[in-house]
């Protein structure tokens, strides 16, 4: 490995402290990005310009479970809704979409933002069924939640 390639290993594992660092080095599309032999570009001192180096997943999310009901939070900013696909295989949701370019006519100098079509996995922790979904697209954000079914245990009786 030669030492530019260590640098941004460097740089990656330290922009994903929070825990995305192992999902993104297993995930196929963040490996291939990453491997890819061109330079990253990014933006210099003397003002020059380029694409800045994608530092985390794309779409980020949050889930939060409670006793009785689930909720994921996919930031989706600049992605319409028609766009979009969700899909949900036992417990693995599935997100795909498209972010288009605000002004393709204008030709871009820098970015942070990311565009073009994407694909994400989120596992819930729950087996459901679509029927038991519900999504909502409000600012940018996909809202995926479900009421978890609590099941009862039969008692059995020891002799």
């Amino acid at each position: 490995m030669d030492m530019e390639k260590l640098k941004q290993w460097m740089d990656v594992a330290k922009n994903m402290q929070g825990g995305d660092f192992w999902n993104n080095i297993f995930d196929q599309e963040f490996a291939k990005q990453f491997m890819n032999e061109q330079p990253v570009k990014s933006s210099t001192a003397d003002g020059a310009s380029g694409r800045a180096e994608k530092s985390r997943t794309f779409p980020i999310i949050d889930v939060f479970e409670g006793e009785h009901e689930v909720v994921v939070v996919i930031e989706l900013p600049g992605v319409a809704k028609e766009n979009l696909e969700l899909g949900l295989n036992g417990t693995y949701l599935t997100i795909k979409g498209k972010v288009n370019p605000l002004h393709p006519h204008l030709t871009m100098t820098y970015s942070e933002r990311f565009y073009g079509e994407f694909q994400r996995q989120i596992t819930l922790p729950d087996t459901v069924s679509p029927q038991q979904l519900s999504a909502k697209f409000w600012n940018g954000l996909l809202i995926v939640s479900y009421q978890r079914t609590i099941e009862k245990g039969e008692v059995i009786p020891i002799e």
